[in-house]
């Protein structure tokens, strides 16, 4: 080969590879640039996908334990207060099928609604429900250690959990935890208001906190309002203490109040 023609191909080779490490920078940009997005939607998709699951699986288990429609057999059942808003009272049921722990709702005029639970509490769970001022039905689930505020949506027809600041669902402690010994309902002109109440005794005495939560008219989110001292320096008899470990919105008798069935 002579001279001339080898540097000639020496030059054609530097051409033909100079613009590779560009190339392949930019390629590595872009697939750095598009990582997190393409991590960010399989994760929303994964999340809509087992979000679908569960809800279909839900349903599944409960038209299987209904035959379809109406309260499981076996359940545990109350008459509560108009939860679908047509003037009329519905049921509130808890339930165990196949396993799976059941809250429910059977109205009158948009049929029967579930949504599971988990617990790792010992007893047995207790549901009741109230109207807030706010317009929002909200059912309150007792699970021993905790409550869980849900909310019944006339759209769509279902119990759905309501969360809170932090996006997790919103619920009361009952002792369990940093704060809050329980919850309380008062009824002001406007209707029902909801509080989270906390108990601690110190300095010979008791005081008692209410901090009130405001669930808004479309269940969407919960937060919290003002707190207030109801008590402070008072016997453990005082009924604003014996009255901070309430589990249910007010003076809810008994029969309005559905428990899960033991078996």
């Amino acid at each position: 080969m002579s001279t001339v023609h080898a540097r000639r191909t020496a030059a054609l080779l530097l051409a033909a590879l100079a613009p590779l490490p560009l190339a392949a920078c930019s390629g590595g940009q872009d697939a750095s640039a598009g990582a997190p997005a393409t991590a960010a939607t399989t994760a929303a998709a994964t999340a809509a996908a087992t979000a679908a699951a569960t809800a279909a699986a839900t349903a599944a288990a409960t038209a299987a334990a209904t035959g379809g429609g109406g309260v499981p057999a076996g359940a545990g059942t109350a008459a509560t207060v108009d939860l679908d808003g047509d003037g009329r009272g519905d049921t509130l049921w808890l339930a165990d099928t196949g396993g799976r722990r059941l809250l429910g709702a059977t109205t009158t005029a948009h049929g029967t609604t579930s949504v599971e639970f988990t617990s790792a509490a010992p007893q047995a769970a207790s549901a009741s429900a109230a109207v807030l001022a706010s317009g929002a039905p909200v059912v309150l689930l007792d699970t021993g250690r905790s409550v869980q505020l849900y909310a019944y949506r006339q759209e769509g027809a279902a119990l759905v959990p309501v969360p809170g600041p932090d996006g997790a669902q919103y619920s009361f402690s009952l002792g369990f935890s940093g704060y809050g010994t329980g919850l309380a309902c008062e009824r002001a002109v406007d209707g029902l208001h909801l509080y989270g109440v906390d108990a601690v005794e110190g300095g010979g005495g008791w005081t008692v906190a209410r901090t009130e939560v405001l669930v808004d008219a479309n269940r969407l989110h919960a937060r919290n309002g003002a707190t207030r001292t109801v008590a402070s320096g008072v016997g453990a008899d005082d009924p604003a203490v014996t009255g901070a470990r309430g589990t249910t919105c007010g003076d809810v008798p008994a029969t309005a109040v559905a428990g899960e069935p033991q078996g």
